[in-house]
């Protein structure tokens, strides 16, 4: 007779089946399988409890509230930006900047979309600047396909530096506490390497569009940015505090080795989410009440739902052994031999992140490694940071490998000219092969960095 745990592991399958094949909407598929698990533990017991817990708070302690409290403060702030006409000022400065070339808007726009990756996650930084780049380019009448792509893949390569630039990294942090300095000073270089010959690589694939001759330049160029700017005190003040979050979660390590008082990630980012919008509210009182429901409504509240049944997912998966035995296979894959290891994860975790969106993925995994750790007694350090590496390269390869790649896509799919998935994959798996590939090295020759 077949036991309850196949039946676990053949919910999770389904769910992930439903969340990538889109005829379902990816929190929906991923809380319809939340519920099924609710009722088969509630009808079998299939998962091991506590002495005194119930089912409901076991599942929900499976849900890492770490990570969707950063992330939701990180969006408070992209809100407030986006409400003060912030990004479409870079964009329009960008487009000055590039002076009509559709190589150095590329360049511009990709940069920027990089930079604001290291401070929010990606996808909320596509959600901003993807529309805007649309914008843009019809006012060029040039193909938007090439900057889009440009933004998404670069911001999936530059997020993998940040903490919070990816969301994997995210969730790396909530288990590893590597904290905001850390990922800077271990990865920054690597990823400074594999942005460089992304861009290169783009330059090559992309060199028969860079000779088209953008119309209507002489009126974009002409136009003030600080026009579209509608607070600038709102932009000012987001900016001021955005700047002062990211400096405490630079110095919280600092702070709490000399106080010892320590403040979580998510706390920082909630606390600085908070005193933005205490400090940026209207001075009308008619008008408060609106300015927090523009706030809340461009939270991306159905990510956040989707990380919480995500979180539940691979929590069943765990709890019932099957990470285990996937951590006994890649284990027995390395021979016992530590960097190759870490190789075999940046590799394992860049194809697997092709083919799944990498936030589940890493979801997945985070457990295994931990898996590694309690049954091998391994460094777990060096395949964290392989995950982090495998995850963000590896997302570049096709349109669902990432949330940031399957927003542009849905974004680009507004102007006419959508992103194939053919022409997704002839730029974006020839560059997770190239970052992978100097990640590999990274790895092989600073393993000891890495310890």
């Amino acid at each position: 007779m077949v036991g309850a745990e196949p039946v676990v592991l053949v919910i999770f399958i389904i769910s992930f089946i439903l969340i990538l094949s889109e005829k379902l909407h990816r929190t929906i598929a991923a809380w319809a399988g939340c519920v099924v698990l609710l009722v088969l533990g509630k009808a079998t017991g299939v998962f091991e409890l506590g002495v005194g817990v119930t089912l409901e708070e076991e599942m929900l302690h499976w849900v890492n509230f770490e990570v969707i409290g950063l992330l939701l403060g990180m969006m408070v702030f992209a809100a407030m930006l986006e409400l003060s006409g912030f990004f479409e000022f870079v964009a329009i400065k960008a487009t000055k900047l590039s002076k009509g070339d559709p190589w150095m808007l590329i360049v511009y726009l990709g940069t920027f979309t990089t930079l604001i990756s290291l401070l929010i996650d990606n996808v909320t930084a596509i959600i901003i600047i993807a529309p805007v780049t649309l914008r843009m380019c019809r006012k060029l009448k040039i193909n938007p396909v090439p900057p889009l792509l440009a933004e998404a893949i670069l911001s999936d390569t530059g997020g993998v530096a940040s903490m919070i630039g990816d969301p994997p990294n995210v969730m790396i942090e909530s288990v590893a506490h590597f904290g905001f300095n850390s990922f800077l000073a271990h990865l920054g270089i690597l990823t400074v390497f594999a942005w460089v010959a992304t861009l290169g690589y783009m330059r090559w694939y992309y060199r028969d569009w860079m000779q088209t001759k953008p119309a209507h330049v002489e009126e974009i160029i002409a136009q003030d940015e600080w026009d579209s700017v509608s607070d600038p005190r709102l932009m000012k003040l987001t900016l001021t505090v955005l700047g002062l979050t990211v400096l405490a979660f630079s110095l919280h390590g600092v702070f709490s080795d000399f106080t010892g008082v320590t403040f979580s990630i998510h706390a920082i980012s909630l606390s600085g989410a908070g005193i933005a919008l205490t400090l940026a509210r209207p001075r009308r009182e008619e008008l408060r009440v609106g300015f927090i429901n523009e706030v809340v409504e461009k939270v991306e509240w159905q990510a956040l739902l989707f990380f919480a049944g995500l979180f539940i997912l691979v929590g069943a998966i765990e709890n019932v052994g099957y990470l285990e035995d996937l951590a006994e296979w890649i284990f027995a894959s390395s021979r016992g031999n530590d960097v190759a290891l870490a190789v075999i994860i940046i590799w394992v975790s860049a194809g697997a992140s092709a083919i799944v969106d990498n936030i589940p993925f890493t979801a997945a995994m985070i457990p295994v490694i931990e898996k590694m750790g309690e049954i091998y007694l391994v460094n777990t350090d060096p395949l964290f940071w392989a995950l982090a590496m495998g995850a963000g390269f590896g997302g570049n390869a096709t349109p669902i490998g990432s949330s940031a790649n399957v927003m542009t896509v849905a974004i680009s799919e507004r102007g006419g000219a959508p992103i194939t998935t053919r022409e997704w994959a002839r730029v974006g798996l020839p560059v997770m092969l190239i970052t992978c590939t100097v990640a590999t090295l990274f790895m092989v020759v600073f393993y000891e960095m890495f310890t």
